[in-house]
């Protein structure tokens, strides 16, 4: 700010827009406020706050607060395999013979070989839907078994309902946030949270699968590093 520019300090006006302007800046930088200039009645401007930015900004205080302190379990859309496993498992279970009949139409066979034992293959089939119907169910022990928790200090993540693991990595620890995500991850808007600790050689320390928009985990958790950063150096 210039200094032979006029400032009228009795009515708490700057006598120039580009006065008010570097006063808004100013403010914005001791603040964190956002600051406009407006015109008042002695022909001059103001810095004026804005009152938005403070709800804005401690709206994104509450967030960050509550993306502390919580448990995220992976997403049931993330199990899709699975249920197409409990459902042909079921199929096969139910009725095994039309299972069958569906094969030999796909591949094209109009005549059964007298030699081919019918039962014997449907009671295999059915064997399998078995095996395929508990295989598939094996999500919900996965679900419940494996859960990541974020508190103060760092991330953790917890493996086991009876027998346990955990590992932890705190936020000034953290060197790498990598998401990965295949073709129908996207489309069903979930992915693969991976966190590097700074002392693994790029071994991959946390990794939690059919994690809900990856992206905006990751964006957290930086958010979260870079906080714990400014305040524990």
């Amino acid at each position: 700010m210039s200094k032979n520019k006029l400032m009228n300090l009795r009515m708490n006006s700057f006598a120039s827009f580009d006065d008010a302007m570097d006063m808004c800046e100013l403010l914005l930088r001791e603040t964190g406020d956002e600051y406009t200039v407006m015109p008042d009645n002695h022909l001059g401007f103001t810095a004026n706050r804005i009152q938005s930015s403070i709800k804005k900004s401690n709206k994104k205080g509450e967030t960050e607060n509550e993306f502390k302190s919580c448990e995220f379990r992976q997403a049931w859309r993330g199990f899709v395999t699975n249920y197409l496993e409990i459902i042909l498992g079921g199929l096969l279970i139910m009725n095994p013979y039309r299972v069958m009949g569906w094969v030999f139409y796909c591949f094209g066979i109009e005549t059964i070989p007298e030699w081919l034992n019918l039962k014997g293959i449907g009671d295999l089939l059915g064997l399998s839907g078995v095996f395929l119907f508990l295989y598939g169910m094996r999500f919900i022990y996965s679900y419940f078994a494996e859960k990541l928790y974020i508190d103060d200090d760092g991330i953790i993540l917890k493996k086991g309902i009876i027998a346990q693991s955990q590992v932890q990595i705190r936020f000034g620890d953290i060197k790498t946030i990598g998401v990965q995500q295949g073709v129908l991850d996207r489309l069903m808007g979930i992915g693969t949270i991976h966190l590097d600790s700074a002392g693994t050689n790029g071994t991959v320390d946390i990794e939690f699968r059919n994690t809900i928009d990856p992206i905006s985990m990751r964006r957290n958790i930086q958010n979260l590093i870079d906080h714990y950063i400014k305040f524990h150096g």
